[in-house]
């Protein structure tokens, strides 16, 4: 059952703030009469206006042509899906139901077979030559064609290049002024390798990691905490977070959030790292946080606390200690400006696999010439209709090289260097995160692989001492679905982003949102830094988001399927010390 308080959460996840009664009781009505939850519907809406460059924000006419144009015909085709039950295909050869199944997927029509379209009658030659056949035809990015009842949709030309968010100095030209020679490399932390065995984990092993980690980075809190306080400041640290004694005490401990059946009202539990003599587990207690005016947590963080135990199961929070921040990379060493586009997959739209918003970006690229392209997976998203229906001929892995062939052909004779990072969602690769980095083909790239550099996911890209974090994985999106908070008037985007620069970590968040197939081991192996970056990218479907946190730039460039992307200028440093503010942003529209 779809409320209106859970359809208003959904949507304001996305940045949209919804007011009208109207609306909101339009799209309840929706979701109520085409059978879905409001996660579905927030989905499908945002597939619908992205690539018709609507306002996300729902009107009434545009949730009307939604229902029309899309909701309409997806219940349609499911409907006489399921009506069609009597096929008769028993006089037909295996060489004709083959080419009539390869027939379907190559059409704009839903799946379905009719028996009087099945005997093979004479067609117009115009119609032979419209027709397009999966037989007939390698669906590579070069030769791939949308189907002809499949609109492209494109951003229209009013707003082809609109500056949707600037931060930092004024920055006229984007064009290359020079010629830079830039070093790029892994920084010095940990990356998972290309061997990396994963999913080999056991369940014992894998709490005993969580346990040694929620130890030392609590105890590291702890110890920041304590250095805050005054010289004579003196309380009683505890590794225990059920003393018997009720007085006052700072210990640590991991969050865990459970949901109440009864009333759906989410619940913060406290889990100690110390098992007991008597029990067999460590203890879990119940965390108040009444006492505390402002707070923000989610499953998996790690939290320094004080208070004193009230019941046997309850712990009162008096103060909350999170800020268990990284010391800064050393200061870059640039000696002219560099320029970095930031581009972050899906890189085609939802309906089709023509990947038009890449190569009009890389129209783009090729005319302005930046120092670094930064293209961050998925490239060939599992979850894509095209990909699911199999309408490729070749591989999955020959049609990535494919995409990387003619990005590298815009980039001819040109100066601009890649950097692909890895995505645990691209259909050819490793399905685990931390994801290991993609393995080129050399032969076929040729000289032309000397300008690609594949990353992992996570990784930390060090360009002449700029360091730069990345990861694939929505981040702002899963901590959005588990955080409980009590912050009014605060940035809540800028809140979440500090839980991982806080964490220490590129993903804070226990147990993994669904989907995420998170393996323990290489977590805390790969996933976990101890020096934070100057520039931290975490590309998510919420709004696009550029602000300085903790001496860190936070960028959220949003996805090329919504043809947006990023662009950074940084300057060399100036009085030996880094200043991200002085870092020019640029979000914009292709």
């Amino acid at each position: 059952m779809v409320s209106e308080e859970s359809l208003i959460s959904c949507f304001s996840n996305l940045g949209c703030d919804i007011s009208d009664k109207s609306v909101i009781d339009k799209c309840i009505r929706l979701c109520h009469v085409y059978n879905i939850d409001e996660e579905k519907f927030i989905e499908l809406w945002v597939a619908y206006t992205i690539p018709q460059s609507l306002n996300i924000n729902p009107t009434i006419d545009n949730l009307t042509k939604f229902e029309k144009e899309d909701l309409e015909t997806i219940n349609k085709c499911s409907l006489e899906f399921s009506t069609q039950t009597n096929i008769h295909v028993d006089t037909q050869s295996n060489e004709e139901i083959t080419n009539n199944v390869l027939d379907i997927y190559s059409s704009g029509e839903c799946a379905i077979l009719k028996q009087t379209k099945r005997a093979r009658s004479p067609t117009t030659e115009a119609e032979s030559n419209n027709k397009l056949r999966a037989v007939d035809r390698t669906f590579t990015p070069p030769t791939y064609t949308p189907k002809s009842d499949v609109p492209i949709r494109a951003p229209s030309t009013t707003i082809s290049g609109k500056v949707l968010l600037l931060f930092g100095p004024a920055i006229h030209n984007w064009k290359k002024e020079n010629e830079l020679d830039i070093s790029i490399a892994k920084a010095e932390n940990s990356h998972v390798p290309n061997d990396a065995v994963y999913m080999y984990e056991m369940l014992s092993n894998q709490g005993a990691i969580f346990t040694k980690h929620c130890q030392c980075f609590g105890e590291r809190l702890c110890y920041i905490w304590n250095t805050m306080e005054p010289p004579n400041f003196n309380m009683h640290y505890v590794r225990n977070i059920a003393p018997t004694k009720p007085v006052a005490f700072r210990t640590w401990g991991r969050i865990l959030v459970t949901v109440e059946k009864s009333t759906g009202r989410k619940i913060v539990m406290l889990e100690g790292t110390k098992r007991l003599k008597t029990k067999k587990s460590a203890p879990i207690l119940y965390l108040d946080l009444k006492g505390i005016k402002h707070y923000s947590v989610f499953s998996g963080q790690i939290v320094a606390v004080e208070g004193i135990i009230a019941t046997e199961d309850t712990l009162i929070a008096k103060k909350l200690f999170v800020k268990g921040y990284a010391p800064i990379f050393d200061v870059p060493k640039l000696s002219k400006d560099i320029k970095i586009y930031v581009v972050v997959g899906p890189f085609t739209t939802s309906d089709n696999l023509s990947y038009q918003p890449l190569w009009d970006l890389m129209e783009h690229v090729a005319e302005n010439e930046p120092d670094v392209l930064i293209l961050v997976g998925p490239f060939i998203e599992y979850t894509h209709s095209e990909i699911k229906k199999c309408i490729l001929k070749e591989t999955f892995q020959d049609f990535f090289d494919n995409l990387l062939l003619k990005i590298l052909k815009y980039l001819q004779g040109k100066f601009t260097r890649i950097v692909l990072v890895s995505s645990n969602r691209d259909v050819h690769h490793h399905p685990v995160f931390p994801t290991p980095e993609f393995i080129l083909n050399t032969k076929k790239f040729g000289s032309n692989a000397a300008n690609i550099y594949t990353m992992p996911d996570p990784c930390t890209i060090n360009l002449d001492g700029l360091h730069i974090g990345v990861t694939s994985v929505d981040v702002f999106r899963h901590l959005v679905q588990q955080e409980i908070s009590n912050a009014p008037g605060t940035d809540r985007f800028g809140r979440l982003a500090d839980h991982l620069l806080s964490q220490s970590t590129f993903y804070p968040v226990y147990p993994p949102f669904p989907g995420l197939n998170l393996d323990t081991r290489l977590w805390k192996q790969y996933a976990c830094f101890e020096k934070q970056p100057h520039i931290l990218i975490l590309p998510s479907d919420v709004k696009h988001y550029c602000k300085v946190l903790n001496d860190c730039l936070i960028l959220n460039p949003e996805r090329l399927h919504k043809y947006i992307y990023a662009k950074l200028c940084v300057r060399p440093v100036s009085n030996g010390k880094w200043d991200p503010n002085q870092v020019s942003c640029e979000i914009a529209k292709i």
